[in-house]
């Protein structure tokens, strides 16, 4: 508790740093509220230059936006505001200075920016103290005394005498200033200027004066340059940003790079360097290639000892490699008396040879004679047909009965007629299945058949009484009878999936293990109802066996344990249409059967009019009024009285049977009266 948690309705304060401040406190307590508050109040004043608003009753979280800003849940503008001072302390921060750049209100917070003198608000502080400095108000105005302004403070204001004493003091000095003469303004470099000044001191248009330690806004200069702002250096040594170079040095530094600088060429295996100022670089033709220079153009051209796709040329003594190189075209007339050589198989052309056609389909176009060599599939670059091959008797669709043969035919198919694996010569029934590889299985006029491991698959769906039933038909069955569930516990209020049904969490006083099963039946979103197992940590599912509608629609769950639901019987309610993940999904107590809330009372007339019913029915909470409209004269007493016998009550004003006997017998005195 402190000064800034204090609030400014008294009767709001009834504690101090745990001590009560109630009516009836204690002494004891007195002494100790008191001691603190006198505690308050002294931190406040040791620290006076600076204050904790409050946000005008309560104490003030600042809570970091960024690193110059911070929001307050209340409007706090019109005291932070716009320029006044401030004081950051965070764990992180440390302690900052600056003051208030922006401060808006746009409900609910205001948000208050900074212009620190260094430094931000540390991103691992979520919150931070943010004191504004005093506002200076009279008479408590701290006035600085002090001839020679030696604190050189940026907040407190100086007194009348000590100001005047500071301007009138004697020499100003002027530090880093210049003087612009086109302005008459100060900036930049030193000058001084005493409280006497001779002529000397000034400097005239019209004569020649030294300017020392003087800047120079766009100056004219007449002749050279001079000073350390100018450099004569050929070699430019001193590579300033500033300094101005000369003609010379600059012409000799350029002259001195063009000189140093070589073109180097290369061939890929040998380097030649032109000096450019000194050396010509020669483009020369080699074999079967010209150069010739025209005006600024080298041209390189094929002489007419190269052939060329489009010329005309004899080859002579020259090779060409069948591997790498196409031949198209080729008359038969230009192979003659020539040998055709193609990896390591050579055609001879002779004389001899009246068909000089080159075609290997041609079983007559050359003798055998004249291939010498062995050709290769990859020398082929087609296939050859079966009728090429031998007499042509053996068709290719039996040449591709080879494929996949691994050892001799003939030596295969004499050993698959040996009669201990020729099934035709087997003449035993167990001896055939031990041969097929069924195992022990008895299929002979037995009406069971035994299996030793292995399964039975492929069965259809049973349709007579003695056909064999298949695992899908008897699921498919079992789950038409799963009529009731059994969950270790069930919810009484909505729950959040995604973390309270972890291992470790608690439902209905019962603490979950990996793997329950549990009845959700509370939840706000009632399509959120159902059966869901626990999980070791993260959001929990639904057990795969109830993860439908169709699953769920009907069933009876059996809760075992928890403080109200242990040992309760529910009813799935939900229809069989509905859709999972949208329609809602309820569960109804059977179980015990007078246990329950009470969700609906309503209160109906029976069929007469002599009450208004309102507020009928309750669901929740809420009131039913009952108003009484006008009785049936049937419904009162033997109801032998009719509406019309009770109107003549209208007006009576006593006893009626009195007012009666009261009338018979001044009747009967007045009838004697009369009489006599």
């Amino acid at each position: 508790m402190a000064i800034k948690n204090y609030s400014t309705t008294a009767s709001s304060n009834t504690a101090v740093n745990g001590s009560s401040l109630a009516e009836g406190m204690s002494p004891s307590a007195v002494n100790n509220s008191m001691r603190e508050i006198v505690k308050d109040i002294r931190d406040g004043f040791n620290d006076k230059e600076w204050f904790i608003l409050g946000d005008g009753d309560q104490g003030t979280t600042f809570t970091r936006a960024s690193a110059s800003s911070i929001t307050v849940a209340s409007d706090i503008s019109s005291s932070h505001h716009v320029g006044r001072r401030v004081k950051v302390v965070g764990s992180n921060t440390g302690t900052i200075y600056g003051k208030i750049a922006t401060s808006s209100y746009s409900s609910p917070n205001t948000t208050i920016t900074f212009t620190f003198d260094s430094g931000t608000i540390s991103s691992s502080d979520t919150t931070v103290d943010v004191y504004v400095g005093s506002t200076f108000s009279n008479p408590a105005t701290p006035v600085i005394d002090e001839d020679d302004m030696s604190s050189d403070s940026a907040i407190l204001p100086p007194s009348q005498q000590s100001t005047k004493a500071f301007v009138t003091s004697g020499t100003v000095t002027l530090s880093n200033k210049s003087i612009d003469l086109s302005t008459n303004t100060l900036t930049g470099t030193t000058a001084e200027f005493n409280t006497a000044l001779s002529d000397n001191d000034f400097a005239t248009l019209a004569g020649t004066e030294t300017l020392t330690n003087k800047t120079l806004t766009s100056p004219v200069l007449n002749t050279a340059i001079s000073g350390t702002a100018f450099k004569d250096e050929d070699d430019m040594v001193s590579d300033s940003a500033t300094a101005v170079a000369s003609q010379q040095s600059i012409k000799a530094y350029v002259d001195a790079q063009l000189t140093a600088q070589d073109l180097d060429l290369t061939d890929g295996t040998s380097t030649i360097a032109i000096d450019l100022d000194s050396e010509t670089l020669g483009i020369l033709g080699g074999t079967g290639i010209d150069s010739t220079a025209s005006g600024n153009n080298v041209t390189l051209a094929i002489d007419s000892t190269v052939a060329t796709l489009t010329g005309t040329q004899t080859l002579t003594n020259k090779t060409i490699s069948g591997s790498s190189n196409t031949l198209s075209n080729i008359g038969n007339s230009s192979l003659t008396n020539s040998t055709v050589s193609y990896g390591g198989v050579s055609l001879a052309l002779g004389a001899t040879d009246a068909t000089p056609a080159f075609d290997l389909q041609d079983a007559t176009s050359y003798p055998a004679s004249a291939l010498t060599g062995t050709i290769s599939n990859a020398q082929l670059a087609g296939t050859i047909d079966a009728t090429k091959i031998h007499d042509g008797t053996i068709s290719n669709t039996e040449f591709g009965y080879l494929n996949g043969v691994t050892s001799a035919i003939q030596t295969q198919i004499d050993s698959k007629l040996t009669a201990s694996n020729n099934l035709s010569d087997i003449t035993t029934a167990s001896t055939a299945r031990t041969n097929l590889g069924l195992g022990t299985m008895a299929t002979q006029n037995a009406s069971s058949v035994a299996i030793t491991g292995g399964s039975v698959t492929g069965m259809g769906s049973p349709s007579a009484g003695s056909d064999v039933a298949t695992k899908t038909y008897v699921d498919n069955l079992v789950a038409g009878l799963k009529t009731r569930i059994i969950t270790r516990v069930a919810t009484t209020t909505n729950i959040d999936l995604t973390a309270d049904l972890q291992n470790g969490d608690t439902i209905d006083g019962i603490t979950l293990v990996t793997g329950n099963k549990v009845l959700v039946k509370n939840q706000s979103d009632a399509s959120e109802n159902g059966i869901y197992d626990v999980v070791a940590s993260g959001t929990a599912t639904r057990n795969t066996d109830y993860d439908t509608i169709a699953e769920l629609a009907g069933q009876i769950v059996v809760v075992q344990e928890g403080t109200t639901n242990g040992d309760t019987i529910y009813l799935c309610t939900t229809d069989t249409d509905a859709t999972l993940g949208s329609s809602n999904i309820t569960f109804t107590i059977i179980e015990p059967a007078n246990t329950g809330t009470v969700t609906s009372v309503a209160v109906a007339d029976s069929g007469s009019s002599e009450f208004t019913i309102t507020g009928s029915p309750v669901t929740s909470s809420g009131t039913i009024s009952l108003a009484v409209n006008s009785i049936n004269a049937t419904k009162i007493g033997s109801g032998t009285v009719d509406n019309t016998e009770f109107g003549y009550l209208n007006g009576a004003t006593s006893n009626i049977q009195t007012q009666i006997d009261a009338k018979a017998g001044a009747g009967f005195a007045v009838a004697m009266a009369i009489a006599l």
